[in-house]
């Protein structure tokens, strides 16, 4: 955010102001969702006492956030009735197939954060998320999300990494793969390729349900398990892909799985990281610095890391080459060569 300043060039507090109310639009577009506001609009309540009726609340408070939806450009107003925009109509509507709202159900995602303070001064975290069986608690309704927020970025990872070679069937691992988005993308560029989706026991039943919905799922086979401890084999496969998981990792288990995956490729395989990646001095983007307090609430170790640092830890694998390619997310995609 820019710093504000008065039209006779003195300090605003206004850039402090704004910042200590930057929470109210998450809480309204939570509200929404946990309200079903965005759902019962799609199903033709459109005034605010229809609106409250569904959703079994006050026309006082129903109004004023219907109001701060429209200033959030989630809906519209006209003649005193309300409309969704096209980005609520295809992500907040809980039958849309888009629908992005699972995690803003409840207040997992909230309850953390109002602990930061305690947090910071341990130093460890108020809830952790790496456990097998808090991941298989938490992470279904993230992956959820997860699955339409990263499916075309998968997508263009998977043509940057040059899917569908007519000489070999390619062979990829997909390291705690959650929904399976990214491999998927694979899967679907190229019906030959075999994959193999690794995760907990608990949470490969939902990458099934995934794969059953994409109509991939004959090109799969499934090693469950802690990446930390199963047994990738040696020299198996082509590809590697790890995606969205050594930001909860942390350093120490993000270095020997490179080391471990290393082992596991064949010659001139690849491991394809997704992640997010602030820059050099972590003064941004603001995106994935923000996401280090959130491993900071959730991870003993976890954090995210820069470019530099991946780097060193793939070529101390063992990678030769380390390359980056736009994937159109918020950071690239790093890809690791073994001779």
């Amino acid at each position: 955010m820019a710093e504000t300043k008065r039209p006779d060039g003195g300090l605003s507090p206004e850039q402090l102001h704004q910042l200590q109310f930057s929470f109210v639009p998450a809480y309204v577009l939570t509200a929404g969702v946990q309200l079903g506001v965005y759902s019962h609009i799609a199903a033709g309540k459109t005034s605010v006492h229809e609106i409250a009726q569904a959703a079994e609340t006050s026309p006082r408070g129903t109004r004023m956030l219907l109001d701060a939806l429209v200033a959030c450009q989630l809906l519209t107003q006209q003649n005193g009735l309300y409309g969704l925009t096209p980005l609520a109509a295809k992500y907040m509507v809980r039958s849309s197939p888009d629908y992005l709202g699972f995690m803003m159900e409840g207040r997992t995602h909230w309850e953390p954060w109002m602990n930061l303070v305690e947090v910071i001064r341990r130093g460890g975290p108020a809830y952790r998320v790496e456990e097998q069986q808090k991941a298989e608690d938490f992470f279904p309704l993230l992956v959820r999300s997860l699955h339409v927020m990263n499916r075309e970025p998968a997508q263009r990872a998977a043509a940057v990494l040059g899917v569908g070679n007519p000489h070999r069937a390619m062979r990829v691992l997909d390291i705690a793969c959650g929904s399976g988005v990214w491999s998927i993308a694979i899967a679907e560029s190229d019906p030959q390729a075999r994959l193999t989706a690794q995760d907990f026991p608990g949470m490969l039943s939902l990458t099934r349900e995934y794969l059953q919905r994409h109509q991939v799922e004959s090109q799969y086979d499934f090693l469950p398990g802690d990446l930390k401890e199963v047994d990738f084999g040696r020299d198996r496969y082509d590809l590697a892909l790890v995606c969205n998981i050594v930001h909860s990792e942390g350093e120490r288990s993000a270095r020997d799985l490179f080391r471990r995956l290393f082992a596991t490729l064949r010659a001139g395989g690849r491991i394809a990281i997704a992640d997010m990646i602030p820059n050099e001095s972590r003064t941004g983007p603001p995106f994935p610095v923000f996401f280090a307090l959130e491993m900071l609430l959730h991870t003993e170790e976890g954090d995210t890391f820069s470019l530099s640092q991946y780097s060193e830890w793939l070529q101390q694998a063992g990678f030769s080459r380390v390359e980056t390619a736009e994937i159109g997310s918020h950071s690239p995609l790093i890809i690791g060569c073994k001779p």
